[in-house]
């Protein structure tokens, strides 16, 4: 890994010019196997991304945390290689492998330089094809979420953003659901290589690449590894969800005992990534941030930070505002919160204001020059490709009043779910002041719907 980061710093320092556009080419593999080539850059170096349609949406009921836990696996050794061989591989190329697992799919990642791509694929696509699964590195993975990621033991925001999750979609939605003791200790190497098999086929797969490289040896390359792939099941996934509603203000508590601080998460709707408002929204949420940092820590003193991600998926389109803060805070916190939002959503921000927050976003997309950040910025499956390559020219187009339009729509006073997160012990007479308090126990989400 060394051996990247010292090889790309040096390119980087050499190469500061205004970013180009990478180059798109889109093909089927015979398999069904849809692959996305983005050319782009002199940086010596290639990202790969096999995403798999399948997320914490296809876990079906007694299924939570299967396609965390299979990824996972994945990187831990398959009949090829053992987890020691390819991660000594890896290192001696001076690339990686990782995944990410969120609400729609996951993705199995990796990163080499260009000249070691045959190789790189070799225990990249053999982690992927051929996992081991075994049940040593299963019981371990099991034992661990049992002693550290359960509601009893997990901190205070982790715990936050689980209860948010069930006060947003409840536990009768995949989205809604949470692993827990009972249910994990259930799972065997033999459920998850079914969940495997059924999940990772061809046809439910799409691999990008993004870095400099020639295509034609990258075609070659992928088709050695990926093109005699066949599974089982041949379809491509399908899931139906409902979108979450919000109408009012609704707080919710969930106790953990112990804990030192309160976490707070907010939840509001948001736009998706193909809605014509995500530009001027985007403006809007960096200017929000701005706002919330200086009334709530810099003015308010309430908390170290606090900030606002919009997290945008295929069944559900959030902000999600989060911070910590010492318990005797939780209730002035939640004010001041108020304060601030209901003075944000009158849209009296300051051109200047405006002026920085574009320039800001023109900036982040300036300063990327590694192939995994321009593959994420230009993902061809979340984004209409044809329109993502102008995004620069469209954000220089959006105008003041459209951000004012997009805030008084998004930010709209006394419309979100709360989740507070601490110890009911030392906050139960603020609690006693939130009217229509709605109180989780952690057997709430103890629930396979």
């Amino acid at each position: 890994m060394k051996k990247l980061f010292f090889i790309l710093s040096i390119v980087l320092v050499s190469f500061a010019q205004a970013q180009e556009v990478p180059q798109l080419e889109t093909y089927t593999l015979k398999n069904g196997v849809k692959i996305y080539l983005l050319k782009y850059g002199k940086i010596p170096a290639v990202n790969v991304k096999l995403v798999i349609n399948t997320g914490e949406k296809n876990e079906a009921p007694g299924q939570q945390g299967y396609s965390e836990i299979t990824a996972k696996l994945l990187l831990e050794g398959n009949s090829k290689y053992t987890q020691e061989q390819q991660n000594d591989i890896a290192f001696k190329l001076g690339g990686d492998l990782g995944h990410d697992v969120n609400k729609d799919n996951t993705a199995i990642t990796a990163n080499f330089l260009t000249k070691d791509f045959d190789q790189g694929m070799d225990i990249f696509s053999s982690a992927i094809l051929h996992p081991s699964f075994k049940k040593d590195n299963l019981d371990q993975m099991i034992s661990q979420y049992i002693d550290y990621n359960t509601p009893t033991k997990m901190d205070v925001a982790n715990l936050a953003d689980v209860f948010a999750d069930f006060q947003m979609y409840g536990t009768s939605n995949p989205l809604g659901r949470k692993h827990y003791k009972a249910q994990l200790k259930l799972i065997t190497p033999e459920k998850i290589k079914e969940f495997h098999e059924f999940n990772y086929t061809p046809k439910n797969s799409s691999i990008v690449i993004c870095g400099n490289f020639n295509n034609d040896e990258v075609r070659s390359i992928v088709e050695k590894y990926f093109g005699t792939w066949q599974s089982t099941y041949g379809e491509v996934n399908g899931v139906s969800l409902d979108m979450p509603q919000l109408k009012k203000k609704e707080i919710g508590f969930i106790n953990r005992s112990s804990a030192t601080q309160c976490a707070l998460q907010w939840n509001k709707l948001a736009p998706s990534l193909k809605d014509k408002d995500l530009l001027a929204f985007s403006v809007a949420n960096r200017i929000f941030n701005v706002v919330l940092f200086s009334e709530i820590r810099e003015k308010g003193g309430k908390t170290y930070s606090i900030g606002a991600g919009h997290a945008a998926s295929q069944f559900s389109n959030l902000l999600t505002i989060s911070c910590s803060v010492r318990g005797e805070e939780m209730l002035n916190t939640i004010n001041l919160f108020d304060k601030t939002l209901q003075n944000f959503a009158l849209a009296n921000f300051t051109k200047e204001d405006f002026d920085k927050a574009v320039t800001g976003l023109k900036i982040g997309l300036m300063s990327a020059e590694m192939p995994s950040e321009i593959s994420t910025i230009y993902n061809p499956l979340l984004y209409d490709f044809n329109k993502r390559k102008n995004y620069l020219n469209d954000l220089a187009a959006v105008k003041m009043e459209d951000v004012q339009k997009v805030v008084k729509k998004y930010f709209t006073a006394d419309v979100y779910k709360l989740v507070i997160a601490g110890d009911e012990s030392k906050v139960s007479a603020q609690l006693n002041s939130i009217k229509g308090l709605a109180k989780f126990k952690t057997t709430d989400i103890e629930k396979d719907n």
